[in-house]
């Protein structure tokens, strides 16, 4: 079975040719990605894609990005054969499914109109993946399977104590006010990375991993099921991220709003785009520049990596007394797989608790699955660089073999 997988966010377009055997295994056949040139321009450059770069170099939109990918990938000059002629479906990460879609889904026209009926809940991110997948069917056609992977169906089982806010009822039944977590995928590939890697018999069954990138969270799994995470109704709440503001007095919102006349909508982008390292450091949301500012003495820097790595810390031991105690502790993304001061000073006040780092193990650790912790550690802490796309066609493939989707972190 051969499926491509489409990877939408904010500002990137990751794609996979996979290819699934019969016990589930996939392999990557081909992929590759267009990001954000960063110049101003708003233009989106290809990035390791032999043979693509030439003529598809820049493209204004990630719509754009999907039809050059697809006709990349049916030159049979370059790839020897249509590689879209023998596709099983087409599969799709959406950051947000709301209350429809608690699991990996096939969609049907229907499905599709409901969905850009969500689209205000996570705007960065439901308009591009819709945008994605609209300019795929125009090209692929619409007979050939839709297959959706939301974010929020990993945390389809999290404990209703979880997920409800205090909030008045009117908010929970007629908006859908509540708590929906987002990474899922991210989390459920590091929590799957972290069972495979530890030898057999140390499978851990509580498990807490921080997805730590240009967007971050954790999340507390116990045995298959995702009983808290950080990020809340929209990916806006919990940890300090790279332009998001995390967590907020709606006090403050509401103050800023009355009194320096923001509209919702420049509130929404000035917490989404202006905020979090950036609006800390005042200068970059990268947080290998700002540890670099920060060894030049940059004060505004050491303040917003110090924040930073508190707040994650503060949801960490949240989440030790929510679980009773840790298995494995598993950092990904970009700023965990490879910036092993970070995951450092995150840890670094928990010797309380029996949580030792390994020095040099950690500083060895870049990119790279490995476990970093102590000796005498008493839970594991590991990198584990994260394959979402491994993922998504994982459940896209349960769900046209078993017809039915994953919910919750099993799997």
């Amino acid at each position: 079975m051969q499926l491509l997988v489409f990877n939408a966010g904010s500002s990137s377009l990751k794609f996979e040719l996979s290819a699934i055997d019969g016990t589930g295994a996939v392999s990557r056949l081909l992929g590759g990605s267009f990001v954000d040139a960063a110049d101003g321009t708003g233009n989106y450059v290809c990035h390791d894609v032999p043979g693509m770069a030439a003529t598809h170099a820049r493209v204004p939109a990630l719509a754009d990005a999907a039809r050059s990918i697809l006709a990349w990938l049916a030159d049979s000059k370059l790839q020897g054969r249509d590689c879209t002629a023998q596709l099983a479906a087409t599969v799709h990460r959406v950051v947000h499914g709301g209350e429809r879609f608690r699991a990996t889904t096939q969609l049907d026209a229907a499905d599709l109109a409901a969905l850009r009926g969500i689209s205000d809940l996570a705007p960065l991110h439901n308009p591009v993946a819709l945008a994605v997948i609209d300019a795929v069917r125009a090209v692929l056609g619409t007979a050939l399977p839709l297959i959706c992977v939301f974010d929020t169906a990993y945390y389809g089982e999290m404990p209703e104590v979880s997920w409800q806010y205090a909030v008045p009822p009117r908010w929970r039944t007629q908006f859908h006010i509540r708590r929906y977590g987002f990474h899922g995928t991210a989390h459920r590939s590091l929590c799957r990375g972290a069972r495979d890697f530890l030898k057999p018999g140390a499978s851990p069954s509580r498990i807490i991993s921080l997805q730590l990138g240009r967007g971050c969270s954790v999340t507390a799994t116990r045995g298959d099921t995702a009983i808290a995470t950080s990020m809340g109704f929209t990916p806006l709440e919990g940890l300090v991220m790279g332009t998001r503001s995390g967590d907020l007095d709606p006090g403050a919102l509401l103050y800023v709003m009355q009194h320096g006349g923001l509209s919702p909508a420049a509130a929404l982008q000035e917490l989404n785009n202006a905020s979090g390292l950036l609006g800390l450091s005042g200068r970059t949301a990268d947080m290998r520049e700002l540890l670099e500012f920060e060894r030049g003495g940059d004060a505004a820097a050491k303040l917003a990596i110090d924040v930073f790595c508190l707040r994650a810390r503060q949801y960490l031991g949240a989440y030790l007394a929510e679980l009773g105690g840790v298995d494995a502790i598993v950092f990904g993304g970009g700023i965990g797989e490879n910036c092993p001061d970070i995951r450092r000073r995150i840890l670094g006040d928990l010797a309380f608790a029996g949580i030792a780092l390994a020095a040099a193990a950690n500083a060895a650790a870049v990119g790279v699955t490995a476990v970093i912790s102590a000796p005498d550690s008493r839970a594991a802490i590991l990198v584990v660089p994260v394959d979402e796309a491994a993922v998504i066609a994982h459940e896209a493939a349960t769900l046209l073999t078993h017809g039915t989707g994953s919910v919750g972190a099993g799997a």
